[in-house]
């Protein structure tokens, strides 16, 4: 008996730890592999330089003909809200400026806005200075926050008895 209690409590020491290994593992593979992060990047519409851009009235009959940018987040997934942020330089913080979202392909287009108020509160006129801006793309689900490099806009108002 003494035999073979030893070969029993040798098998139960095995299969404990056995047991404790599958255990310290198994959590690992019930998540399954994370999944990647995405990555956004963004372009202009037309294909112009991201770097800098001007935009002058007395190039566009409307503001709605003005390139917008183009957000990719790679890879693609749910919709993801896409936001282009304005920094006021009064304040020192950014500002929203324009929302949306990502469709099946992971884009968004953002349209930028080339409108300020007009002097003593008037309509707004085009806008004759430069805008710095940044993209965000808010968390969802297991993905983070994003935020893009800032870039700046320069926007200029036609003069007058210019067309």
């Amino acid at each position: 008996m003494t035999v073979r209690n030893t070969k029993l409590s040798r098998a139960a020491v095995a299969l404990t730890l056995v047991l404790g290994m599958v255990a310290s593992i198994a959590p690992a593979n019930a998540l399954g592999t994370p999944k990647a992060q995405a990555a956004v990047s963004w372009t202009w519409q037309d294909g112009a330089d991201r770097v800098h851009r001007d935009f002058a009235e007395e190039d566009y009959d409307m503001i709605t003909d003005m390139p917008m940018v183009r957000v990719l987040v790679a890879p693609p997934s749910v919709g993801r809200r896409v936001i282009l942020d304005e920094f006021d330089e009064l304040s020192g913080n950014w500002v929203l400026s324009y929302s949306g979202r990502t469709d099946a392909t992971g884009v968004a287009l953002l349209p930028v806005n080339p409108l300020c108020m007009g002097d003593f509160g008037t309509a707004p006129v085009w806008c004759d200075h430069d805008v710095t801006y940044r993209i965000r793309v808010l968390r969802s689900g297991t993905q983070k926050n994003m935020t893009s490099r800032s870039f700046t806009v320069s926007y200029l108002a036609a003069g007058e008895g210019t067309f």
